[in-house]
């Protein structure tokens, strides 16, 4: 009767465990992909359990980022039980789609990606060896290489508008205490938005400056 009650246990901490695994690779896909549908997910342990298994209790679940880019990986699960450890490993099937941004057309290098440059569509996630951009890219960078016509647009094609150039004239922020002072001055460097850079007042003056638009800049020091 003890052994079926100590079966009946391992088997619910099984299940719970299995649960909790599951929850904690859905999440971590999800996290890494946003725009992640998924459809199912199997767990199974492929190691061994240790004979004295009910006295261990979960501790840590841990997936390399190498095995977020595909559909079949493992998980490591660490197990204790008081100061012994014992890692116990796990595979799973992702059943998944990804939306991503797909380009409609061929496209220049340094041209501004717009939504009229792409279509909106749903793939089967299965091998992605480059992460896919949103649509929160667009607008916000350029093509860094050409793009070709159907390719699926990833980071690796594309890089963050420049939003001042070097030499651009910009006004610039200056707050002292209650003292608010403007002044034209001069980029001394390309820059984004929310980049520091060095400007230049005048021949003999020069400030720290935050940039905040395409033609604005706050001067922090």
């Amino acid at each position: 009767m003890k052994a079926l009650w100590l079966l009946f246990f391992i088997s619910i901490s099984l299940i719970a465990d299995n649960q909790r695994i599951e929850k904690y690779v859905n999440d971590k896909f999800l996290k890494t992909y946003p725009n992640m549908h998924i459809n199912n997910l199997i767990i199974k342990r492929y190691s061994n359990l240790p004979k004295d298994f009910a006295s261990y209790k979960l501790s840590e679940i841990y997936i390399a980022k190498n095995n977020l880019k595909r559909e079949k990986g493992n998980v490591s699960v660490t197990f204790i039980n008081n100061n012994q450890k014992r890692k116990i490993f796990y595979n799973f099937t992702l059943d998944a789609t990804v939306d991503v941004l797909r380009a409609n057309q061929d496209i220049q290098r340094g041209k501004t990606l717009t939504d009229d440059l792409v279509d909106f569509v749903s793939i089967k996630f299965t091998n992605f060896y480059q992460m896919p951009i949103t649509a929160y890219h667009l607008n916000k960078y350029r093509a860094k290489t050409s793009i070709i016509e159907g390719k699926i647009l990833t980071y690796r094609h594309i890089s963050k508008l420049t939003a001042i150039k070097r030499g651009d004239m910009i006004t610039a922020t200056l707050r002292d205490g209650g003292v608010i002072v403007t002044f034209p001055a001069q980029a001394l460097k390309d820059a984004h938005i929310g980049d520091v850079i060095k400007i230049k007042r005048n021949h003999n003056s020069f400030f720290q400056a935050k940039i905040i638009s395409q033609t604005q800049a706050l001067v922090i020091k």
